[in-house]
């Protein structure tokens, strides 16, 4: 019995299936099979219930769990302490962060940080504000960066970066020769929207309840800014992006509100750290706008 087998069993109960298990830990779904087959066999015991799609553990699935989750955070904390004892800052740190700060901020801010702190290895999982913020609370991440101000218990928040949002459309559509919209403009648009939980979609609708405006129904709505530029791209009437993901296509109009859509990011993070992780956070707030 291995620790790859044990990280494999945790990983599918708490993603809910073999194939978000494999897309987490970075290998093939036949590989994560393989370990569960084979703990189950070392161990002689059936993990999941039939029929539960390895949600539901048996009896034995939860004695395992309770002692993997052990192993995996005693593991954890060896990797830490060695790190502190070293004179040469390293380690291992997971960001969480939304489309805008992961695709667009960290990339440029943290190739500069691994220039200085070479042995720190970082990695980055992108997806919307709410489910970088779940990442952290559930010890995946150690760092989020996300455009919704999360105040919660066990978990500091600082102002990380100020961003607005800009509507985007096409050449030749009527608001394209505009120098500002206004809310109201968006009233009949069909635009390409974002999914729950993007802080994007939570600022414009917030923004837009303090007016009478009323958005048309939302029938494509994507969980990354890159699709709802390509969707305008190619052909969808209007979407609302970060002024950092305006695309250099010189067919698509970029139009700043009036009054302007503004909204902030945030850096969050656990109040239990490592030296490479204070120097990561100390870092990143030099960084911060």
């Amino acid at each position: 019995m291995i620790f790859k087998q044990l990280e494999s069993f945790v990983a599918v109960l708490e993603k809910g299936s073999i194939s978000s298990a494999a897309a987490f830990l970075g290998v093939s779904q036949p590989a994560v099979s393989k370990h569960i087959a084979k703990l189950e066999e070392d161990l002689g015991v059936k993990l999941f219930k039939r029929g539960h799609r390895c949600s539901v553990l048996t009896p034995g699935g939860e004695i395992v769990y309770k002692y993997a989750t052990s192993i995996k955070n005693s593991l954890s904390d060896v990797r830490r302490e060695i790190a502190e004892t070293s004179d040469e800052v390293s380690g291992q740190i997971t960001i969480s962060a939304s489309s805008i700060p992961g695709d667009f901020l960290l990339p440029e801010i943290l190739v500069d940080f691994n220039s200085r702190y070479p042995h720190v290895s970082i990695e980055v999982m992108i997806s919307d504000s709410q489910k970088a913020v779940e990442s952290l609370v559930n010890h995946e991440s150690d760092i989020a960066i996300v455009g919704q101000e999360k105040h919660l218990a066990g978990f500091e928040i600082h102002p990380f970066f100020n961003d607005e949002l800009f509507l985007i459309v096409k050449k030749g559509h009527h608001l394209s020769m505009e120098k500002r919209v206004s809310p109201r403009d968006l009233e009949g648009l069909d635009l390409v929207g974002r999914t729950l939980g993007s802080g994007t979609r939570n600022v414009l609708e917030a923004k837009l309840a303090d007016t009478s405006v009323n958005l048309a129904e939302l029938h494509l709505k994507f969980g990354h800014v890159m699709a709802v530029i390509n969707a305008v791209e190619h052909g969808g009437e209007a979407g609302v992006v970060s002024k950092l993901a305006i695309p250099r296509n010189p067919d698509i109009v970029a139009i700043p509100f009036d009054p302007p859509l503004c909204r902030s990011f945030y850096l969050m993070n656990g109040t239990v750290s490592t030296s490479a992780m204070d120097v990561l956070l100390e870092f990143l707030r030099e960084k911060a706008e």
